[in-house]
């Protein structure tokens, strides 16, 4: 069943799954596993006074705030559903391949490849770009319970990341 946020899904999160680990020269290393495109419902949560709102890049008590000299940006909380997701190559970019191309599965369990922790690439809209982290993917209490009842209903599992916006 389709979601009913569908029509209303305003970003995509590509991200890479850990691949087999394998020892080179010592080294445990892992290679890269199938790339993921994840169509979801985003907001970005804005507050101000708390944490969760945004957040200047880079803070001010990294040396004085000239930690990355020449660049800027603010870091914001984004929490929504992730609706449904489909295997695309290394490269993909939702905002200039054809989405079409995409076979496209429900998202009806926590993947884990999406768990906390994982850099993704978030694509929000016409915004560029950003580089972002998963910081939860489940609801508010765990995924179960009533939580397994708003996934049926909501066609998604509800996933929050935190995203930065860089400029030059």
């Amino acid at each position: 069943m389709a979601s009913p946020l569908l029509p209303y899904a305003n970003a995509y999160v590509r991200v890479t799954a850990q691949g087999a680990v394998t020892n080179v020269n010592g080294r445990f290393v892992s290679s890269s596993g199938n790339t993921y495109l994840v169509q979801c419902f985003l907001k970005r949560t804005q507050y101000s006074t708390v944490s969760s709102g945004s957040t200047k890049q880079p803070l001010p008590s990294q040396l004085g705030g000239t930690m990355m000299p020449g660049a800027s940006g603010d870091q914001f909380y984004y929490r929504g559903y992730a609706l449904r997701y489909g295997i695309v190559t290394a490269n993909f970019g939702p905002q200039v391949d054809d989405l079409s191309s995409v076979t496209w599965s429900d998202v009806t369990v926590s993947y884990s490849w999406l768990k906390p922790g994982t850099d993704v690439l978030m694509y929000l809209g016409q915004t560029p770009v950003m580089k972002a982290n998963i910081e939860r993917f489940s609801g508010v209490f765990g995924g179960s319970g009533i939580d397994q009842i708003l996934y049926g209903e909501l066609g998604g599992i509800e996933i929050q990341l935190v995203g930065a916006e860089v400029l030059d």
